[in-house]
């Protein structure tokens, strides 16, 4: 299950570097330095309206990575204003405050893996199944074994390339799959890169703070890098979070991985 590459190749700087670039700046959207960051924007923030969507496109602009291509601006703003509907609506009440919303949230790429259009094809189809939601663990639990299958699945997603047959691990597919639509689902596998890409994609979709971490080498003779999850539920450790691997998604058990002891 490790992919022996050592680093990834789409960045000069590799995973090690494209782990830096994982938007922790913390800065209000207040403070960002923008004239539209209002006092009566600070109000507005949390109702997606168009001063809302103004600040958080503004964050992401004053944190983008630099060696990555730019995004335009219809892309930044549809990104916004869906991200900022699923935390209002199913996220915010459930405790995820708004500095995770910016860092874990927001953010439309993860590592430095080519940008899909895939916030709305995923807010729509997995959306539904936060309406009844009783606590984000439960919603994760739920959501992580249909992203393997039904964002794959979905004309909302994939247009006329859908196909009813779940996402799989193939090991050593970085960097040739690490896109979400593109290639992942369109291909039907990947390794641990592309698959925790696309897992934290589909729960920031409905709002849930996610993020993709690893290590670029083990310390090992072999080698070899790996990559698995880190999501927000809120529940049970100090700090809210918990991991998991992509390829245990079937049910999702948190805390537990193969490269952790038992």
């Amino acid at each position: 299950m490790i992919a022996r590459r050592g680093r990834l190749q789409r960045s000069q700087a590799g995973l090690a570097g494209a782990m830096l670039a994982l938007w922790k700046v913390a800065a209000p959207f207040a403070l960002m330095g923008s004239s539209r960051a209002t006092a009566a924007g600070v109000r507005d923030r949390y109702d997606g309206s168009t001063m809302a969507v103004d600040m958080a496109v503004d964050w992401l602009l004053l944190n983008e990575d630099p060696r990555q291509p730019k995004q335009s601006e219809e892309f930044l703003r549809k990104n916004a204003a869906i991200a900022l509907e699923a935390w209002k609506k199913f996220t915010a009440p459930k405790g995820v405050t708004e500095e995770m919303f910016r860092n874990e949230v927001l953010p439309y790429r993860n590592v430095d893996e080519p940008v899909d259009d895939w916030r709305e094809g995923f807010y729509k189809v997995l959306s539904p199944h936060m309406e009844n939601a009783k606590s984000l663990r439960g919603a994760v639990e739920d959501i992580v074994p249909r992203i393997f299958s039904e964002l794959r699945a979905s004309p909302e997603v994939m247009g006329k390339h859908t196909n009813s047959t779940p996402v799989v691990f193939k090991s050593n597919s970085t960097p040739a799959m690490m896109a979400p639509i593109s290639e992942t689902l369109r291909s039907g596998y990947a390794s641990c890169t592309g698959s925790s890409i696309l897992v934290v994609d589909g729960l920031r979709s409905v709002g849930i703070p996610a993020r993709v971490v690893g290590t670029p080498e083990w310390n090992l003779p072999t080698g070899g890098n790996h990559n698995w999850i880190e999501v927000w539920t809120g529940e049970g450790s100090d700090d809210g979070w918990h991991f998991f691997d992509s390829a245990d998604h079937n049910p999702v058990t948190l805390d537990k991985a193969w490269f952790v002891p038992s």
